[in-house]
C-alpha cells in the first residue's frame, strides 16, 4: 500500500513539474533553441542536467536554451582540459578548474567579457562594486561567469556565555572590555577543575598560508586583511602586505603584550584547527574565532562532558582600541565559466550571456534557490518556504533535487541556505546552541563584513611567496609575538627580506591590483 501511495505521489509531482515547466519566461525566450555545450567539474550529490533534476529542463522550457555539460571529475581535471585544448574541439563554455583561467587566456582559448558587461547587468549588480576586484583576473580583465554565495557569514568570534555570567561581565563591546574578559578567564578557575592555569582566554588556530587565526585581531586594529592575512588595501587604494599598514606596529605590539600576559593562546602558532576544536570541547577555552557551527557543536560536547551550563555564544567582532570592528566576508565570488573562442566564432557569445543574465534575474534566482512553486516550495506571506521533505536532511535532498546547482553556478541566498541548515525551523524554534550558531552565521556579524582583497598570484608571488612570506616574514612575526625577538628586530629582518623577492611581490601586487580596480 505504501509503495502504491508513493508511486501516486511521485506521479502527481511529475505532473506538477511538467505543468510548471510548460510556462515560457516573459523575460527571455529564444525563438530558435539555443544550444550551449560545456565542460566542467561535477561534484557533491547533484544530479546531472537532465537526469533527475528539475533545473535544466525548466531552463529549457522557460527560455528555449538547452544546456548540456560534459561533466568531469576534479582529479586530473587540468590534464583533461589540456587534452581538449589540444584537440581543437572547444565547447561553448569551459570551467577552468585547476588548469587556471590565466592559462586558458594565454592559450587563446577564452575571451574577455569586459566589452559585454552591459549584457549581464544582473550579474554585475550581484557582484557589486566592493567585490568587483575579486571578479577580475590579475591582468584586470573579466573572464568568468561567477557563482555567488550571498551568505556572508561563515566564521565568528565566540565566547563562553556561562563563563561571562560567572564573572558578572556582559558581552564585551570595547577593547578594554575584551581585555577585562580575557583577564577574568585567566585569573579564575572557570572550568572548576581545580587548576587555575589551564584555561585559554583567547584560543586561535594555526592557519595554512600565513596564520588565518590572526585575522580577528588584525581586523580589530583596522587592518582589513586577505584570507591568508598577508595582504590588505590601504586607504589610498594601494594594495600591499599587511606589514606595510600604518597600524601594523601597534597591532604587533598589542598582540605581543596579549601573549606576554597569558591572554593569547600560547600555542597560537602551532595549534591546528582540530586541536582548537579539541580544546574547545574539553572545557578549556574562553574565546575563539572559528566556524560559527562550532558554537553549537562545542556547546553540545561540553554539556555531554558534565558542564551542564556551557554555552558558546557567537558575538560581534572584537572591537579594537580605536573602535575598529570588522570581520572577513565569506569569499563570495567564484569564477566558474569561461566563454570560449569557439562560441565567439559561432556568434553565440551574446545569447549565452543573456541566458546567464536571466539566471541572475528574479525569476532565475527563485528557480535556483527555491525550485518550482508548489513542487519544491510554497509562498507564504510573500516568503518562499521550502517544503519539509527538501530540508529535513539539511542540504542532502535539497541538492539532490537540483536546487542550488553549484556545479553550474548561480546566486545562493542566505534565506535558502539557513532554511536547509536548520531543517526549516525558525530562530525561535531552535535550541540555544543552534540559535548561537544561527546568530554567528546570519545575525551578529551583519554590518561588520568587508570583502577580502585577493591574494594576487603574480609572477613574483608565485616564485617567492613560499620562501619570503610563509617561510620568512610569517615566521619572524610569530617569533615577535612570542617575545623571542624584539619588535625592532622584526622590522629589521622584514626589511632584509625585501631584496630577496618581497619587494617584487609588493611592486607586482600593487600594479596588478591597480589594473583590477581600474586605477
Amino acid at each position: 500500500m505504501k509503495k502504491i501511495l508513493a508511486l501516486i505521489l511521485a506521479s502527481v509531482m511529475l505532473l506538477s513539474v511538467g505543468t510548471a515547466l510548460a510556462e515560457k519566461s516573459p523575460n527571455l525566450y529564444f525563438d530558435e533553441e539555443l544550444s550551449i555545450k560545456g565542460m566542467g567539474v561535477h561534484f557533491n550529490n547533484y544530479p546531472t542536467e537532465f537526469d533527475g533534476t528539475y533545473y535544466f529542463p525548466t531552463i529549457l522550457e522557460r527560455t528555449n536554451a538547452r544546456v548540456e555539460i560534459d561533466w568531469r571529475v576534479a582529479d586530473g581535471y587540468g590534464t583533461q582540459v589540456a587534452a581538449v585544448l589540444a584537440s581543437g574541439e572547444l565547447p561553448d563554455i569551459l570551467g577552468a578548474g585547476e588548469y587556471g583561467v590565466s592559462n586558458l587566456v594565454s592559450e587563446g582559448a577564452v575571451i574577455a567579457l569586459d566589452d559585454y558587461l552591459h549584457l549581464i547587468p544582473n550579474i554585475v549588480e550581484a557582484v557589486g562594486e566592493s567585490r568587483m576586484a575579486n571578479w577580475r583576473s590579475a591582468d584586470g580583465h573579466v573572464y568568468t561567469i561567477p557563482t555567488i554565495v550571498d551568505v556572508p557569514g561563515s566564521q565568528s568570534v565566540m565566547v563562553r556565555q556561562d563563563w561571562l555570567d560567572k564573572l558578572g561581565l556582559a558581552q564585551p563591546e570595547s577593547w578594554d572590555e575584551w581585555l577585562a574578559v580575557w583577564r577574568g578567564i585567566r585569573d579564575n578557575d572557570m572550568n572548576g577543575n581545580g587548576d587555575a592555569t589551564d584555561e585559554i582566554p583567547l584560543a586561535l588556530e594555526k592557519g595554512g598560508d600565513g596564520q588565518r587565526c590572526l585575522a580577528a585581531l588584525l581586523n580589530a586594529f583596522g587592518i582589513a586583511a586577505s584570507a591568508d592575512t598577508q595582504f590588505c588595501v590601504l586607504e589610498d587604494g594601494t594594495y600591499t602586505l599587511v606589514y606595510e599598514h600604518p597600524r601594523y606596529p601597534e597591532f604587533l605590539e598589542a598582540v605581543q603584550n596579549l601573549y606576554k600576559e597569558g591572554l593569547l593562546d600560547q600555542e597560537f602558532a602551532t595549534r591546528t584547527q582540530a586541536e582548537l576544536f579539541t580544546a574547545m570541547d574539553s572545557n578549556l577555552v574562553g574565546t575563539a574565532m572559528t566556524w560559527a557551527e562550532r558554537a553549537k557543536l562545542s556547546t553540545y560536547t561540553n554539556r555531554e562532558g558534565g558542564a551542564e551550563d556551557a554555552l558558546w555564544a557567537c558575538v560581534a567582532p572584537i572591537t579594537g582600541p580605536h573602535g575598529d570592528r570588522m570581520t572577513q566576508e565569506r569569499n563570495a565570488v567564484t569564477g566558474v565559466w569561461c566563454i570560449t573562442t569557439a562560441a565567439e566564432k559561432a556568434g553565440k557569445v551574446e545569447d549565452i550571456l543573456r541566458l546567464f543574465n536571466w539566471n541572475y534575474s528574479e525569476e532565475g534566482l527563485i528557480l535556483y534557490n527555491f525550485g518550482i512553486e508548489g513542487v519544491h516550495h510554497d509562498v507564504v506571506d510573500g516568503k518562499y518556504i521550502l517544503k519539509p521533505e527538501y530540508v529535513a536532511n539539511g542540504f542532502v535532498d535539497y541538492r539532490a533535487a537540483g536546487m542550488e546547482y553549484e556545479p553550474f553556478g548561480g546566486r545562493w541566498f542566505t534565506d535558502a541556505f539557513t532554511q536547509c541548515l536548520f531543517a526549516g525551523k525558525t530562530l525561535e524554534e531552535l535550541d540555544d546552541a543552534s540559535q548561537s550558531f544561527y546568530n554567528g552565521l546570519a545575525v551578529v556579524n551583519n554590518g561588520f563584513f568587508y570583502a577580502m582583497p585577493q591574494t594576487l598570484a603574480t609572477e613574483a608571488y608565485t616564485e617567492y611567496a613560499g620562501e619570503v612570506i610563509r617561510g620568512g616574514v610569517a615566521v619572524i612575526r610569530d617569533q615577535a609575538i612570542a617575545g623571542q625577538i624584539s619588535l625592532e628586530e622584526f622590522f629589521k629582518q622584514y626589511e632584509a627580506l625585501k631584496p630577496m623577492g618581497l619587494q617584487d611581490i609588493l611592486d607586482e601586487g600593487a600594479a596588478a591590483y591597480a589594473k583590477l580596480s581600474g586605477k
